[in-house]
């Protein structure tokens, strides 16, 4: 019989933001800033909202110019 390893919330985390790194359906950019925030110990609801108004931000001034 063989036993199921259970993974830690930290590897469970770690292999979703690998696997989302090489998603071809998601925005790049919008995945950079979220891999980006969580591997910098950095991801909460705050500087998730923020960082993505930022980028928002930016992509609409770069329509306008």
């Amino acid at each position: 019989m063989m036993e199921k390893k259970i993974k830690s919330g930290k590897a469970i985390l770690d292999e979703f933001f690998e696997e989302i790194k090489n998603d071809d359906q998601l925005d790049p950019e919008t995945v950079s800033v979220i891999v980006g925030l969580y591997e910098n110990g950095k991801l909460t609801d705050n500087n998730l909202n923020n960082s993505l108004l930022e980028l928002r931000v930016e992509k609409e001034d770069g329509e306008n110019k």
